[in-house]
């Protein structure tokens, strides 16, 4: 291989005065040689000139950037005496053109690439990690909608701008001058700027945060999920607004104390890390809605863990947990709980307090015994599939009568007990790959069962090719060896004898049903409800009344009956035009929903509701907020949305000290009091989409914070 000539050594850049620039502007324009001059003499050179020249060490002024020859120019040296003509390099593969900007370059050398200094971007070029100053471009774009997305950059670390969002630096600062001064505009609007409250930082290369991040303390969203981190600041504990939080997909073997401390946070992302442990104080996040701790090397949950009352979503699957704290069942809101591929031989029984519960996960444990579930009313799916579990117990089904999903696949059952036709509302039944060699024939009488595979089951009384068939053929095989009563069966005692009857009632749920589940259902687009199925629900002393999503127009008189233990009612959703009086009689009464119907008014008895929590007139016909809503003391939340409001009678609203949530928005509200500002108690105050001009836009979307500041500002003394 023939060796490479050496690259010639370019001169320093030289620039020149505004004369001489003046003087090749003129050449340019006029294609004609610029005399010389005392200032400019060995410094233009004849011809069209196209770039900045560049100067030698001895003052010379060479070639410009365009690379075409001198043809004809002067070479002078300090003393005016023309210098003798450099000698020429052998024939050689033409160099690369010499740019006057910094753009960046790439040149090849020996065949490999090889990056001029100066060169923007080469993580984008190369897949290396890089740090590279925000452009100005994305900096307005975050100030104005208080959202900086940095995802998928691969970014090394955060950028320091990152921390100082709303500093102008001295670059900015002349930039700013220039415009304003040129074209009389600012692109910048700083009373257009808002506070950054969601920094999204995921799929990067990030291995630290800076403490510095105590300086976004508007922060809401911050995402820092699919990095390298193995550790956070403790400064993240000053965020005191921070609401969600993503911490996944990194390297973490510990948390800061300070992450304790957010007295906001409601979502902690925190899954596929290497965490073994988390501390007790957990149970500060009093707040926290979502938790995931997935995929780390957990061997415990914090007793900690019992104090987040409004946790409604657990993750804690693919761990290595054996126990679970007593305090768990204290999560009295939690609706879904995962704790599959982990090493429980057992739950506790306060597991049985979680009256909320809906969804539980226990796949791929130790557990041989079915979990005492006693006060979960409100489970409908439980998932209790790879373990060792060998029999049911009829007790615990007694309290399982909800269920819509039960999966016991991959067990060692060997028989189903009679009881198994009390899970009524039953619609799928998961027996996959266990030792069943029959099934009760009454459980083809299930109204609602529309799955049962059987796979892996060495069935004997049943013929296979009915199993292959599929769960129809199956159950209506089932159904047709039944000859006893229906009646007789455990789950169908008051119900008719014949097998037809009982079908074409589906349904309408029994009294033991309701019973268990202290809900009285009926969503069926009917015009009007079966008098068999209040009188079931007033045996069964129900507390939920769910009639909506029906085309009911007025409200059943049967439902009278159920006022002296019912706490919620709703009947939204159907085509109400008016509410009775003696509603005012559901003195237990603490949830009323009456959204989507054709309300103008309430009756002024409703009053009585003295325990009343929560209201929802939403997408109803009002024109003002009723009267009788002013004297209900408790109350706590009112959605009144979706209406045709015109006027907010303050005075009745601030009669209501605990009231934490009033949405108004999509109303015809074209002026708000100032005095609504003292209701300091709000915690959520929705006014958008109303004619109003003030408070503006920019301030509705800061928050109710921020509303109710400004408001208070607008008040009068008098």
């Amino acid at each position: 291989m023939s060796q490479q000539p050496p690259s010639r050594k370019l001169a320093p850049l030289k620039v020149p005065s505004s004369q001489t620039i003046t003087q090749m502007a003129d050449t340019q324009a006029t294609d004609k040689p610029v005399k010389p001059t005392e200032g400019n003499r060995g410094r233009v050179r004849r011809g069209v000139g196209r770039g900045i020249s560049r100067a030698s060490p001895t003052g010379r002024v060479g070639s410009g950037g365009s690379g075409t020859s001198r043809r004809g120019s002067d070479s002078l040296d300090g003393n005016g005496q023309e210098k003798a003509a450099p000698k020429l390099s052998p024939p050689r593969k033409p160099a690369s053109r010499a740019y006057s900007s910094v753009r960046a370059r790439i040149r090849v050398r020996g065949g490999r690439p090889v990056m001029q200094q100066g060169f923007a971007n080469i993580g984008a070029v190369f897949g290396e990690s890089k740090t590279e100053p925000l452009h100005p471009q994305i900096i307005r774009m975050a100030r104005k909608s208080g959202q900086l997305n940095l995802s998928n950059k691969g970014l090394a670390e955060i950028p320091d701008k990152v921390f100082h969002i709303h500093e102008i630096d001295s670059e900015e600062a002349k930039k700013l001058t220039m415009t304003m001064s040129m074209d009389g505009s600012d692109e910048d609007r700083w009373w257009e700027q808002t506070d950054l409250t969601r920094l999204y930082l995921a799929s990067n290369q990030i291995s630290t945060v800076s403490p510095k991040i105590n300086n976004l303390l508007s922060l809401q969203i911050l995402d820092l999920s699919d990095n390298c981190l193995v550790s956070l600041p403790s400064t993240l504990g000053e965020l005191t607004c921070l609401q969600r939080l993503n911490l996944s997909h990194n390297k973490l073997e510990e948390l800061p104390a300070g992450l304790y401390l957010l007295p906001d946070l409601r979502s902690l992302q925190l899954d596929h890390n290497n965490l073994k442990e988390l501390s007790d104080d957990i149970g500060n996040l009093s707040v926290l809605e979502y938790l995931d701790v997935s995929h780390n090397s957990l061997t415990s949950l914090p007793y900690g863990i019992g104090y987040l009352q409004r946790l409604v979503k657990l993750n804690a699957s693919e761990n290595q947990i054996k126990e679970l704290p007593v305090e768990l069942g204290d999560c009295f809101g939690l609706g879904q709980l995962d704790l599959n591929h982990n090493q429980l031989g057992s739950v506790p029984n306060s597991l049985g307090n979680l009256r909320k519960l809906e969804q539980l996960y226990l796949r791929h444990n130790a557990i041989q015994v079915v979990p005492p579930l006693h006060n979960c009313a409100a489970l409908k799916e439980l998932y209790l599939g790879n373990n060792f579990i060998k029999e049911l117990d009829d007790e615990h089904l007694e309290y399982l009568s909800g269920l819509s999903v039960l999966d016991l696949r991959d067990n060692q059952l060997d028989t189903l007990p009679d009881q198994i036709t009390r899970l009524q509302a039953l619609e799928r039944l998961d027996l996959t790959n266990n030792s069943l060699t029959t099934l009760p024939y009454h459980l083809g009488l299930l109204p609602h069962l529309k799955s049962m595979p059987l796979e892996g089951n060495p069935m004997r009384l049943i013929r296979r090719d009915i199993i292959q068939r599929g769960t129809v053929q199956l159950l209506k095989y089932l159904r047709s060896r039944v000859s006893a009563p229906i009646n007789t069966f455990p789950g169908f005692e008051n119900t008719p004898a014949d097998t037809n009857l009982l079908l074409e009632n589906r349904s309408i749920p029994d009294k033991y049903q309701m019973r268990n589940t202290q809900t009285m259902a009926y969503n069926e687009k009917a015009t009007d409800i079966p008098d068999q199925l209040f009188e079931n629900a007033y045996e069964a002393k129900v507390r939920t009344v769910d009639l909506s999503k029906n085309q009911l127009t007025a409200v059943p008189e049967k439902l009278e009956m159920l006022s002296p233990h019912a706490s919620e009612v709703m009947v939204g959703m159907n085509k109400l035009l008016t509410i009775p009086s003696w509603m005012g009689k559901f003195h237990r009464l603490q949830f009323l929903d009456l959204q989507a119907n054709q309300l103008s008014d309430l009756p002024t008895d409703l009053a009585s509701l003295l325990y009343l929590r929560e209201i929802n007139i939403t997408g109803n016909r009002f024109e003002q907020l009723p009267a009788c809503v002013y004297e209900m003391s408790q109350l706590e939340i009112l959605c009144a949305a979706d209406n045709q409001i015109k006027l907010l009678y303050v005075e009745g609203l601030c009669k209501l000290e605990r009231l934490a949530t009033l949405d108004l928005h999509n109303n015809n509200i074209d002026f708000v009091p100032p005095p609504l500002g003292n209701m300091t108690q709000l915690r959520s105050l929705q006014l958008h989409g109303n004619p109003f001009r003030v408070p503006r836009r920019a301030i509705l979307d800061k928050g109710t914070r921020e509303i109710l500041d400004y408001l208070r500002t607008r008040i009068i003394d008098e």
